[in-house]
């Protein structure tokens, strides 16, 4: 079971927060945006440090400078570490422990390079959680198709925040879908799936893609045409003689989607017309 509860402090209306840097200028530019808060990212990588010709200790002045310059303008603000399975623990821990005792909204880690497996985010969120009493979020990318998973993981092992976007869509191969993660949660934790109304992300995605000039991918259980698609000869049986359950996590209605059973192709085998007319009499699609 998810322990975790997504958002657990305040329930808010649509806000709009900056992408910003550990820097004074950043802050500065996101109030004059009108934005209502800031996401302040920091590092933890020695070399970029270095780069910057910066020490910790001042890295951490600035920190300490920014949030408040941040709080007297009454922002939002969550503070997060890049490549955070990547760095130093000591130094990230510092990092959110600093922020913590300054009282932000909330902290977070991001796997930037998309590599982290499952095992070693459950330890380090759970490690994080043990020292941390403020929300904490996470941000996955997919580069190596983990990004739903280890979101899902996170919330158990004590998050309360996850990163995602409509069909995916980020850096690279992107980060957490929020389609496919609310799906999971639909099956896994319905408590937090029902927060949502979920029966809108077919259309909302559908319209990401059309805005971007992009088709639909067609992993996603939102794609009209293929996320319900039932195209194989033993699965057309199966879901014919026992119902669609046999072939589905939750229904297509759900997401706002419809079924489709694709049948006289050369793999769908001897399913008939008729047959799919009585299923749907039955079951809808």
């Amino acid at each position: 079971m998810i322990a975790a509860v997504i958002g657990s402090k305040k329930r808010r209306s649509v806000r709009v927060l900056c992408h910003i840097r550990n820097h004074a200028l950043d802050v500065e530019q996101a109030v004059k945006c009108g934005a209502d808060g800031v996401n302040m990212l920091c590092t933890a990588d020695g070399e970029r440090l270095a780069g910057m010709g910066l020490t910790r200790e001042v890295y951490l002045e600035n920190l300490v400078s920014n949030i408040r310059k941040a709080q007297e303008y009454g922002l939002e603000i969550r503070v997060g570490i890049e490549d955070f399975y990547g760095q130093s623990a000591s130094f990230s821990h510092d990092i959110h422990l600093l922020a913590e005792s300054l009282g932000v909204d909330r902290i977070a880690v991001a796997d930037t390079l998309g590599k982290v497996l499952g095992w070693k985010v459950r330890e380090r969120i759970g490690e994080l959680r043990s020292r941390i009493g403020t929300d904490i979020e996470v941000h996955f990318h997919n580069d190596l198709g983990h990004a739903v998973s280890n979101a899902v993981t996170a919330l158990e092992a004590g998050a309360n925040w996850v990163s995602t976007s409509l069909l995916g869509i980020g850096e690279r191969t992107g980060i957490t879908p929020l389609s496919s993660l609310l799906a999971n949660l639909y099956v896994l934790e319905q408590g937090i799936a029902a927060r949502y109304d979920l029966s809108l992300l077919t259309e909302a995605e559908g319209f990401v893609a059309k805005l971007c000039g992009i088709d639909m991918p067609p992993h996603l259980m939102t794609n009209p045409g293929n996320g319900f698609a039932h195209k194989a000869g033993i699965h057309l049986n199966a879901v014919l003689k026992f119902g669609p359950q046999k072939y589905e996590p939750l229904p297509p209605g759900v997401l706002g989607n419809r079924r489709n059973l694709v049948i006289n192709t050369l793999i769908s085998g001897r399913t008939t017309e008729a047959e799919v007319e009585e299923f749907n009499r039955r079951f809808g699609n």
